[in-house]
């Protein structure tokens, strides 16, 4: 049950990574109206909360993500593909696009009651941003139970907005 259970998580994840890819993109089905998608910063849901951090000093640009479990239990065990977190970023004065996917299979992670857990994005550093305003989300996707891993889905997105010069 197991097996098939991870052997389908592995499909799916290549399917999304096979559709959704990665890079930047112009296709019309971007963010058209220019305004963000999501301005929530940090947002609960059930036992969870989500943050994303944009720290913009000296033209370096960090940015990550942190989970909290706020739960009951001393521990909660999560599953996800290779991270946590989807990164994207979108330019709200420019065309530019950039989706993130997972590309490995299901892992797990173990949740320290009211504990962060950071996940940083390194893609940033590399990406040649060009002066602007850009929205950055982070979308928390993971499950509950490895063995019904579509049906205790949970996903979380939050962003913020940041002038990069």
């Amino acid at each position: 049950m197991i097996k098939n259970s991870l052997y389908f998580f592995i499909c799916i994840c290549l399917l999304v990574f096979g559709l959704f890819g990665c890079g930047t993109s112009n296709n019309s089905e971007g963010n058209l109206s220019k305004e963000p998608k999501n301005t929530d910063e940090s947002k609960q849901v059930d036992d969870f909360n989500v943050t994303i951090y944009v720290k913009n000093r000296e033209k370096i640009i960090h940015v990550y993500a942190t989970i909290t479990y706020t739960g009951e239990e001393a521990e909660k065990d999560i599953y996800h593909g290779g991270s946590i977190f989807y990164f994207n970023v979108y330019q709200l004065d420019g065309d530019f696009e950039y989706f993130g996917a997972m590309d490995q299979p299901l892992l797990k992670t173990t949740l320290i009651q009211n504990v962060p857990h950071r996940v940083q994005f390194g893609e940033i550093t590399n990406m040649n941003v060009k002066p602007g305003t850009y929205e950055f989300e982070a979308i928390a996707d993971f499950s509950l139970d490895s063995d019904d891993v579509v049906g205790t889905k949970i996903e979380i997105p939050v962003s913020r907005v940041e002038e990069i010069e």
